[in-house]
């Protein structure tokens, strides 16, 4: 009976006891699912693709991005080239965004813009080529159209030109927009994949938005279905709407940590892409 009792005890220790990580995986699967089927038609179909990722302010588009980072197993082994363009004025500069991209391949900050996208070229003969360009909302909308022009356009033609490379590498590139300013602006956004314009211009993604209750009851009744996981006490779709401002993502995600004894904020995020 005593050995009996112990093994059910350390069972039910168990399921309480939710690794960080199966929690992160789990939030990941909560909603964003016309985001991420729109991006992985759009990558089964294009080799080059970009997209602007957009929403109010804290609704989960690093997560999103996160999410959609993992669409390919293999991007599991590269590092995306991240710079966020709010960091130090960097995205006031067109100067001083290509220098944070020569960075990244090891350039002179001097270096010229055609030898940068040489470089791009030869890391997409063996690899895929991912830049995330967080807080572009932070950029004046003539500097960003100025960025797209002088990097991104450049960058796209001479890859269907002239960069042999295998079908099956990406260059993507992920514009992250914090405040839904960049699609209310003149910049040019393709609203369909399908567009002659693309992948010269960013497709224009459906926005993140706060988490409706629907949603909330569908992953709690995942998260319940899981026999190693034990829901908390207390932890319903109407508590988490009234703890987050009605469903804002990020306030819900730290709302669900805390009821399963973790932290969001310098916790869990710290895996967000």
């Amino acid at each position: 009976m005593s050995v009996g009792f112990q093994e059910v005890s350390t069972r039910n220790r168990d399921k309480l006891q939710t690794p960080p990580h199966l929690l992160f995986d789990l939030l990941l699967q909560m909603d964003f699912k016309q985001q991420v089927k729109l991006v992985r038609q759009v990558i089964r179909l294009h080799r080059i693709a970009a997209f602007l990722v957009h929403g109010e302010h804290f609704c989960g588009q690093k997560l999103l991005l996160t999410r959609l980072f993992r669409l390919k197993r293999q991007w599991k082994s590269i590092s995306p080239i991240k710079i966020d363009v709010s960091h130090n004025g960097v995205g006031r500069s067109i100067r001083h965004l290509w220098r944070q991209v020569a960075s990244w391949f090891h350039l002179p900050k001097d270096a010229q813009p055609n030898k940068i996208i040489d470089k791009v070229c030869d890391r997409l003969l063996t690899q895929d080529v991912i830049f995330i360009f967080y807080t572009v909302d932070y950029m004046l909308p003539k500097h960003l159209e100025q960025w797209l022009q002088e990097f991104w356009e450049p960058l796209v033609a001479r890859v269907e030109l002239s960069c042999r490379t295998s079908e099956e590498k990406h260059l993507l590139m992920f514009l992250v927009d914090n405040s839904s300013e960049v699609c209310q602006s003149n910049i040019a956004l393709a609203k369909q994949y399908q567009q002659p314009e693309y992948p010269r211009i960013p497709l224009h993604l459906p926005p993140v938005s706060p988490f409706s209750t629907d949603v909330l009851d569908d992953w709690l009744d995942t998260v319940m279905a899981m026999e190693t996981m034990e829901m908390p006490a207390g932890l319903t779709s109407q508590i988490l709407l009234e703890k987050s401002e009605d469903g804002i993502p990020e306030f819900v995600y730290e709302e669900i940590c805390c009821h399963f004894g973790h932290d969001w904020e310098g916790g869990l995020a710290r895996w967000l892409i």
